[in-house]
């Protein structure tokens, strides 16, 4: 999990209160992140639209990436049934071995 500064957290009474102060302050680049907390719990983030972007993109390209980096040129159905096993395989809780 990212870390927050103190000034990147906020509750979610206080995101109500000072909505428009907060985003200006997002918006402004005064701060990258916030992160709101309901009941002592970190419950959401909200980033700029351009960072939010930029993630997706970086996700789409590590998900064309996954397989077939490791096992060359493969069709489509097959890596992504490759994909469902590792991601099976990740379930398995080691204790249970």
């Amino acid at each position: 999990m990212p870390s927050f500064e103190r000034n990147e957290i906020v509750s979610a009474t206080q995101l109500v209160r000072q909505f428009s102060t907060i985003l200006g302050n997002l918006l402004n680049n005064k701060l990258s992140k916030i992160g709101i907390i309901r009941n002592n719990e970190m419950e959401a983030v909200i980033l700029p639209v351009a960072e939010y972007e930029r993630l997706c993109i970086l996700a789409e390209k590590a998900e064309r990436r996954s397989v077939k980096n490791y096992f060359g040129t493969v069709d489509y159905e097959t890596t992504r049934e490759m994909e469902m096993a590792v991601a099976d395989c990740r379930k398995v809780d080691i204790n249970e071995w």
